[in-house]
């Protein structure tokens, strides 16, 4: 890393020493990754910077958010899931806030199957989705999503059409964290609201368990956001920050344990990596319990400016 390089956040430079190296443990591409953080804001930036070349290696075909369960049993188990995951992340911070608004126009970057935006529209929306993926958006589009493949950067948007969007566990993933966020500024309607669900890089469970924090996820995690980065990033895109919150998620604390043990993912991929993603809530209140005010996810609700 060049010793000039700025924090994406909040443009202070970043520390010149790495804080953590670690490795690909989820698909386990070859490579060493390093994090350096931002000496103002603490948020994280990987190195080296992901080319366009490596994506097909960081994101293969079995990346959990794209691949829709086939076959009777296996398909029904997985419905089920998921359809349980989508309910609860409807009823908590941060997506109550925009189910409440009513029905509208909602913009979902990084949509991969479409599980989050065809919840939307079976509520009455009209979604769009954002993904790279182009097998993804095939089968988001399959459930009413119309699903756009390529990201913010190739992907054109109308202006001042949408009423929300959503950065559900994708801004992390962003190649260009200001191009992104002041292009979905863009996109909103005047006082339009956003919504960001980032894993939390300042949480207990990244300061005890370092490299093999689960949320950590080199290197599709670009950016590794704490709570005043994220403040940071969303106010010089132009947006008025409401709030800024944290929660527990269900699959970090047994995630980091497993990376801990064993030092990779046992359920990469398919059915498993379902099973035991569902699995995981039944750890979740002792994992809230350790967390206290300290959890592994954050969430901001911010709107574009008038």
């Amino acid at each position: 890393m060049a010793a000039e390089e700025h924090c994406p956040a909040c443009d202070a430079p970043l520390e010149e020493r790495p804080l953590l190296i670690g490795v690909d443990r989820l698909h386990r591409t070859q490579g060493r990754f390093e994090v350096t953080r931002c000496s103002t804001c603490g948020t994280g930036v990987t190195f080296p910077q992901a080319s366009a070349n490596d994506l097909a290696r960081f994101y293969p075909a079995e990346y959990g958010a794209y691949v829709a369960t086939s076959g009777r049993i296996t398909g029904v188990l997985s419905r089920v899931i998921v359809s349980y995951q989508t309910r609860a992340a409807f009823a908590r911070a941060p997506l109550v806030t925009i189910a409440r608004l009513g029905p509208g126009r909602v913009l979902d970057i990084g949509c991969g199957r479409g599980d989050l935006a065809a919840a939307f529209v079976t509520h009455g929306w009209e979604a769009v989705g954002i993904d790279p993926s182009a097998a993804a958006c095939a089968a988001a589009s399959a459930r009413g999503v119309d699903a756009r493949p390529g990201t913010l950067e190739t992907v054109e948007l109308e202006a001042r059409a949408y009423d929300a969007a959503l950065f559900h566990h994708s801004l992390e993933h962003t190649d260009d964290l200001r191009r992104d966020l002041r292009a979905v500024a863009d996109a909103l309607r005047p006082e339009g609201t956003l919504s960001v669900t980032v894993p939390n890089f300042d949480c207990w469970q990244r300061h005890r368990f370092g490299d093999r924090w689960y949320h950590l996820d080199l290197p599709r995690h670009r950016v590794h956001f704490t709570k005043k980065g994220l403040a940071e990033a969303l106010g010089r895109a132009g947006f008025n920050v409401e709030s800024i919150t944290t929660s527990t998620s269900a699959v970090g604390l047994p995630g980091t344990i497993q990376y801990a043990v064993f030092g990779r993912c046992l359920f990469p991929k398919g059915l498993a990596l379902r099973v035991a993603t569902g699995l995981c809530a039944l750890q979740w209140p002792v994992a809230r319990l350790l967390d206290r005010d300290d959890g592994d996810q954050l969430h901001a609700i911010a709107h574009a400016p008038r």
